[in-house]
């Protein structure tokens, strides 16, 4: 038996004699199938190449249990609104959820996506398992094989929410490494507008393994802002999963913070349905020690008149390791693509690494596309100027790393999130250690 396969039925062994999983039989059968012959992505795997996944496999899991959070815990956050929209889930698990009491509200649902099967058939049937042989990686595939519950959120055609709707998860241990998977469907109805905010905690100080895939739909003239906040800690590993399907006149804006994690890959594959759409793609990153963030974005131009951004920005310290890849296909029918793609990092030290692959395929020829990449330290010219200036050294090396990231933070259009963002940031440009940062309890008013 070769290595990939004991690592294939160690995750598989871990769901022996379990039930009720969430997709189908029919389609559950296939995608076990798959997940016995699908080989463990390494350094020659295309898509996968610089991504380091043994400290992933070196751990024994168990299968993380329906437990409760404390109402500290969430207390402790402070952009979180208890008395808003929410849904909750803990270790995969749907734990509570919530739908604010108005008469806008009544046909929203928030809430368990197992559950939802039940309630909303007709809305999730044709949308839960959509993934193809372009997207199918050995973590997405283990996700439709053995995932069993994540959250649903559905917004009808029409309503536009002024307030964000939160989709929490937490990492609980009952004492032992926990391997915690979730399946996330967002669907947003044609004319809506509304704001998502999509955070990852740990509550243990145990090794975990989170493995998450999340489906999103902007269907025609949607406006939809997806903000995602990882900050698991230095002691789990985070796969996470992103599909985006935009149909005519939709707009998608994500903003995605990387704030902890022994590593954390991002695969984002965002698809054009229709004409008239746009699709913005932003994100920081901030590995430090020896942690890796790998963020992979696939962007595919299969209609006209579209339009495409990405800006990610990196500062990477002591060892950690960043890894950037960027896609962008335009297909010989998507003319009049206007598309635009930037990855920027500083280093802090000799020993941190970036590898940063920003790339375009393109097959139309009546397009504006553009894609760049700079990787260096900071600038000794504006540092020497700031000292001039009465700015001691250490103070001016903080305003300028704030001030490189801020084009990303400022655009986030949630004043509570992004003053619990920018006040993280600012904790730890300043020398506080990621373990303490990445604490629940850890907050501007505490």
């Amino acid at each position: 038996m070769t290595q990939t396969n004991i690592k294939n039925k160690t995750f598989a062994d871990l769901y022996s004699g379990t039930k009720d999983f969430l997709l189908p039989n029919i389609v559950r059968k296939k995608s076990t199938n798959l997940f016995d012959k699908i080989k463990l992505p390494n350094n020659k795997t295309e898509n996968w190449r610089k991504f380091n996944s043994d400290s992933i496999f070196k751990h024994n899991y168990k299968l993380g249990k329906k437990l409760s959070v404390e109402t500290k815990d969430l207390d402790s956050l402070s952009f979180f609104e208890p008395s808003g929209n929410y849904v909750i889930l803990v270790n995969g698990f749907f734990h509570s959820g919530n739908v604010k009491n108005t008469d806008l509200n009544n046909n929203i649902f928030i809430g368990s996506l197992k559950d939802a099967q039940k309630t909303h058939s007709e809305i999730i049937s044709g949308r839960l398992n959509t993934q193809n042989t372009e997207t199918e990686n050995y973590f997405s595939v283990l996700n439709d094989a053995y995932a069993k519950d994540g959250a649903f959120i559905y917004v009808p055609e029409n309503v536009i929410l002024d307030e964000p709707i939160y989709i929490m998860h937490f990492i609980q241990s009952d004492n032992g490494n926990i391997f915690s998977q979730n399946r996330n469907l967002i669907i947003a109805g044609k004319n809506t507008a509304f704001k998502i905010i999509h955070t990852y905690h740990s509550l243990s100080s145990d090794f975990s393994f989170n493995n998450s895939l999340t489906d999103i739909f902007a269907d025609e003239k949607a406006q939809l802002e997806y903000y995602l906040f990882e900050g698991e800690g230095n002691t789990a590993a985070h796969v996470n999963n992103i599909n985006i399907n935009s149909e005519k006149g939709s707009s998608f804006k994500s903003n995605i913070v990387t704030f902890c994690g022994s590593v954390v890959r991002n695969n984002i594959y965002a698809e054009f349905k229709n004409e008239f759409a746009e699709v913005n793609l932003q994100g920081i990153y901030m590995p430090d020690k020896e942690q890796t963030v790998d963020n992979f974005i696939e962007i595919k131009h299969a209609k006209p008149n579209c339009r495409s951004n990405q800006i990610f920005k990196g500062i990477i310290d002591n060892k950690a390791v960043a890894v950037f890849t960027g896609k962008v296909f335009v297909a010989k029918d998507a003319q009049k693509t206007d598309s635009a793609q930037s990855n920027q990092n500083l280093l802090l030290t000799d020993y941190a690494r970036v590898h940063s692959r920003p790339q375009l395929e393109i097959y139309a020829d009546d397009v504006v596309c553009s894609h760049g990449s700079t990787t260096g330290q900071l600038d000794n010219e504006a540092l020497f100027y700031m000292k001039t200036r009465g700015i001691p050294e250490k103070r001016a090396k903080t305003m300028l790393m704030k001030a490189f990231l801020r084009d990303v933070t400022d655009k986030i259009n949630v004043t509570g999130y992004r003053e619990y963002v920018n006040f993280l940031i600012s904790k730890r440009l300043k020398g506080q250690s990621p373990e303490s940062l990445c604490s629940v309890k850890v907050c501007p008013s505490c």
